[in-house]
């Protein structure tokens, strides 16, 4: 509004003299924004009413009396992001397209230099960057502006994006972070930064010197409540030591504190970021000459295939070759080895550097050894992707390499074993197995039974408990009906973005997609083919599924028991073993009295029968099928009761087909 016109207000009372400034910024046209109603623009000026006429969104033609707008509306600049999305909406959605910095800066600068991720989101999605895109667009934006040092980006969601007047320099930056950082952690991030902007520092000691003594404290401090990110925090400071010419005379002292004070030292070693276990492996090896290598063996059969890698190719630098190889060769005996190390071994056994180390072990033990470890990993509570059977099944010469110049009965023994084996689909198995006969023609009767024993190995399936049976039958009512579906609307949304060939959340979901049906035919083929029971039916005059057997071991002059159930059973804390393992074959048809031997960690045991028992006499005892004993007094105060006849079959669960065995 104009002087004469504001001073006509005045003298009317409509207006006192503080409401002059704001009214110099208001008159018909202005873009403003109320705190209640939102943008809005002033329509006109009813000299008659004496009130200003404004448009809100929802709002047209709002009748405000002067004093009110003077006093509640902020007038918007013509380059605020709020009036450009009015005036020049194209050109924000071409700079959100080719230059998205300079469209934060819009945004930025119509926020006083700084805004909140809620704010950045409310001003451009959905009218400037669509909702389906807006993740994208996002993720995009955040990189290009941690490139450029005029914007700062805070490590948390609800840290504010602040737009500098000067960019900073990269140490400026480094230094102005480790000094606002609350953590350890983030002071490590802020000094590693400092780490790759040290080209470009003249004066090092100047600026370095304060960074290690400040880590130096926060060590001492977290050493023993973050073991793993005060070993980050020690070689980074050691680095930046060297470069101003120093040495940390306390790195020794401190990781060896560490290293004393940790309980479990595979997890530490899995919590550091990759690339860092290499760095404490030989500082291992210094502070314990004596015991390292023992450590270090003991670590490999339950590690992640990295961190197993990096011990074994540590061992075989160190040469210890020769004892990796026995130590490996015995977790493969053993059927000890993990699904992990299993896949590293198999990874790398073509490697030069290890050949020698890795031939030995290459054999038909081995390939029992993953059927084993697969099997266990189907007990996870997390699950996750099995890099073991993806590379089984994608490795045509894998299977040909380990079963090639074997004893037939061995690989009989592995043919049977995969072809029940619950783990693997049956279109799997049988292009596994397919691969076998290749070398092994005679394996194909296991294949293809004939006469009566193909009816009956048509019939009979694998027996399992009903309580297996269930949690089978959970995963896969889960699968189908919650995770295939959300899987499928995700790939429709990533369609949406546009360029298959460049859109990584396209891929992504359809290699989710892959898995997920993959898991769908491996659950069918295993549910088609189970027997549900409740071992009702068992007898005692011979070992057989549903019976509990007390053994006396003649090798070490104890009595053990085991409990031989379902293919799904397992739970050696219990003594419950699954019917179709080594153990529980090696029992089964025996009567009181029988001799029977097999081998359990790679000793061998010689038993004879004592007593042979129904399971369902002693299931009140020993817990429910497949369930830790610390779960079973939970799950038994919630299980239905049996029934009173043994003769008697509960209803079996519903899906695809599951047959009681009789």
């Amino acid at each position: 509004m104009t002087d004469d016109e504001i001073k006509k207000l005045m003298e009317d009372g409509k207006a006192d003299k503080r409401h002059q400034e704001a009214l110099r910024k208001i008159g018909p046209g202005t873009f403003c924004l109320h705190r209640s109603w939102g943008f809005g623009r002033i329509a006109s000026y009813d000299q008659i009413l004496g009130k200003f006429l404004v448009d809100f969104r929802g709002k047209t033609g709002h009748a405000m009396e002067v004093r009110y707008v003077a006093e509640s509306l902020e007038p918007l600049a013509a380059d605020h992001i709020l009036v450009r999305k009015t005036t020049a909406l194209d050109e924000l959605k071409a700079l959100a397209a080719s230059q998205p910095l300079e469209l934060m800066r819009v945004v930025l600068n119509s926020f006083a230099g700084q805004a909140s991720l809620d704010q950045i989101a409310a001003a451009l999605c959905p009218d400037v960057v669509a909702e389906a895109d807006w993740k994208r667009w996002w993720d995009g934006a955040k990189r290009a502006m941690k490139k450029d040092h005029h914007f700062a980006v805070g490590a948390k969601k609800t840290d504010p994006v602040i737009l500098r007047g000067e960019p900073l320099r990269p140490e400026q930056e480094a230094l102005q972070a480790f000094a606002a950082a609350a953590s350890l952690k983030a002071k490590v991030e802020a000094a590693e930064q400092l780490l790759r902007a040290a080209d470009q520092i003249a004066d090092r000691d100047t600026v370095f010197g304060p960074v290690v003594h400040a880590l130096s404290i926060e060590i001492e401090k977290s050493k023993q409540r973050e073991p793993g990110v005060a070993l980050e925090a020690i070689w980074v400071r050691d680095e930046l030591a060297e470069l101003q010419g120093q040495k940390s005379h306390l790195t020794v002292g401190q990781i060896h504190d560490i290293l004393q004070n940790v309980r479990h030292l595979g997890e530490l070693l899995e919590s550091l970021p990759s690339g860092k276990p290499k760095r404490l492996l030989p500082q291992l090896r210094a502070l314990y000459p004596d015991t390292w290598h023992d450590t270090l063996r003991n670590l490999v059969a339950s590690s992640s295939t990295k961190l197993a890698g990096d011990i074994v190719e540590f061992l075989v630098a160190e040469g210890q070759g020769e004892a990796v190889t026995q130590f490996l060769d015995r977790f493969v005996r053993e059927q000890t080895a993990s699904s992990e190390l299993c896949f590293w071994i198999c990874r790398n056994r073509n490697q030069p550097a290890l050949a020698t180390t890795l031939r030995p072990i290459l054999n038909v033990r081995l390939m029992g050894a993953i059927l084993q470890a697969l099997q266990r990993d189907q007990f996870e509570v997390t699950r996750r992707k099995n890099v073991m059977l993806d590379y089984l099944l994608a490795d045509s010469n894998l299977v040909v390499e380990l079963v090639r110049d074997t004893d037939i009965e061995e690989v009989r023994d592995v043919a049977r074993r995969l072809l029940m084996h619950p783990v693997i689909g049956e279109m799997d198995r049988r292009s596994l197995l397919g691969r076998i006969i290749k070398l092994h023609p005679p394996i194909q009767a296991l294949l293809v039974p004939q006469g009566r024993d193909a009816a009956a190995t048509k019939s009979q399936g694998f027996v399992v408990s009903w309580e297996s049976l269930e949690q089978r039958k959970a995963e896969y009512d889960e699968l189908v009906t919650k995770r295939i579906p959300a899987n499928s609307k995700d790939i429709a949304i990533a369609r949406s973005y546009g360029d298959l060939s460049e859109n990584y959340e396209f891929k992504a979901a359809k290699e989710t997609q892959k898995v997920l049906m993959s898991r769908q035919g491996e659950l069918e083929a295993m549910l088609s083919g189970a027997r549900g029971t409740d071992f009702n039916d068992a007898k005692t005059d011979t070992v057989g599924i549903g019976t509990v057997v007390t053994l006396t071991d003649l090798t070490e002059n104890k009595t053990v028991r085991y409990s031989v159930l379902g293919a799904w059973d397992s739970d050696p804390d219990r003594g419950i073993v699954s019917y179709p393992t080594a153990l529980a074959q090696a029992l089964l048809g025996k009567k009181v009295g029988d001799e029977a031997d097999f081998e359990i960690g790679g000793h061998r045991h010689n038993v004879r029968v004592e007593k042979i028992e129904r399971y369902v006499d002693l299931k009140s005892e020993i817990g429910p099928p497949g369930l830790p004993k610390s779960a079973a007094a939970v799950a038994a105060s919630s299980e239905p009761a049996a029934p009173a006849s043994s003769s008697a079959t509960p209803n079996p669960p519903s899906g695809p087909a599951a047959t009681p065995a009789h």
